[in-house]
């Protein structure tokens, strides 16, 4: 199981980031058996130089995996279009992967829990993937240790070549899907009232993103995609060195202790409605509204100049 999946981390200048996350990995007892590829996207402008050189460094010096491979972009090719040479690279020389971002740190049962779910869901075509994230949520009386959701979590996740390559990627593509898909906008938008608006904007340009196609893939083909009750990761990523996320972080979540090793997968046709609900509140018009406001508050007095935001909070 192993020998057929390897690790994917997608990153592109944030080498401190990156170090932390890779420490957390390696204490997975498994990577030490399996490849590793690094996708790193070239440096846009000079004053993300330093950064990009400073990330590959650290991944050239880096051990503790069978195999390193690695893509250091020429050019600056944007998160979205980076995620995607990835993505058909994986599904073209492999039959399953893990994927890890740069701002991602895991649990030391983060690789463990995964491969079992990937052997474990394997023949389900139902199954899109394997997330690791999950919000703090109560399960009460629940008898497994993964939930079945409609919304893709790029917080982590694992999945088989043949359900991701046919994701659509282009504008051209998604714009064709809104105009022939009958009820599209509101099937996304039951899996949360972020969801249309990303589309819109990834059309535009406003976002360079992946994230949202894999989620147009996923409710078109109306796939399945297993959470687990405990999360097996958390993001690092809400600061100043992020490209698509800032302001509240909203990702907090309780973490697993890592000592569990065996887990209880829920069969595809076990749905808990309740689950569910907890699993799209973040996502419901009042979360939405609140982060919104906050942000914008956030971005409004970090304009401010300093002796200007003092007498603001006096």
């Amino acid at each position: 199981m192993i020998e057929n999946t390897i690790i994917a981390v997608f990153c592109y200048k944030r080498a401190a980031k990156l170090k932390t996350s890779m420490e957390a990995l390696l204490k997975n007892p498994e990577c030490s058996g399996m490849d590793i590829v690094f996708f790193c996207d070239g440096h846009k402008g000079d004053k993300d130089f330093q950064g990009v050189k400073e990330t590959r460094a650290y991944i050239d010096s880096l051990t503790g995996f069978k195999n390193i491979y690695k893509h250091y972009r020429e050019k600056n090719l944007s998160t979205g279009p980076n995620f995607k040479m990835g993505i058909t690279w994986l599904c073209e020389n492999y039959d399953q992967f893990i994927v890890v971002e740069d701002d991602l740190v895991v649990t030391s049962n983060y690789i463990t829990y995964l491969l079992q779910g990937l052997q474990f869901y394997k023949q389900e075509q139902s199954v899109f993937c394997v997330t690791g994230f999950c919000f703090p949520i109560n399960v009460k009386n629940y008898a497994y240790d993964t939930i079945v959701h409609k919304r893709f979590c790029s917080y982590g996740w694992a999945s088989w070549s043949n359900r991701v390559k046919n994701v659509k990627w282009d504008k051209d593509e998604l714009k064709n899907i809104i105009k022939t898909t009958p009820g599209f906008k509101n099937s996304l938008n039951e899996e949360g009232r972020d969801l249309y608006r990303m589309v819109k904007k990834q059309i535009d340009g406003t976002i360079s993103t992946w994230d949202i196609q894999m989620q147009v893939h996923v409710s078109l083909n109306r796939y399945k995609v297993i959470y687990p009750i405990v999360s097996k990761a958390y993001n690092i990523g809400f600061d100043n060195e992020s490209t698509n996320t800032f302001g509240v972080d909203y990702l907090k979540t309780t973490l697993d202790d890592g000592s569990k090793t065996n887990f209880n997968f829920c069969p595809v046709h076990v749905v808990e409605p309740a689950l569910q609900d907890k699993l799209k509140q973040p996502y419901s018009l009042p979360a939405l509204a609140y982060r919104k406001v906050v942000n914008t508050i956030i971005k409004y007095t970090s304009k401010i100049r300093r002796p200007a935001l003092t007498l603001l909070w006096l």
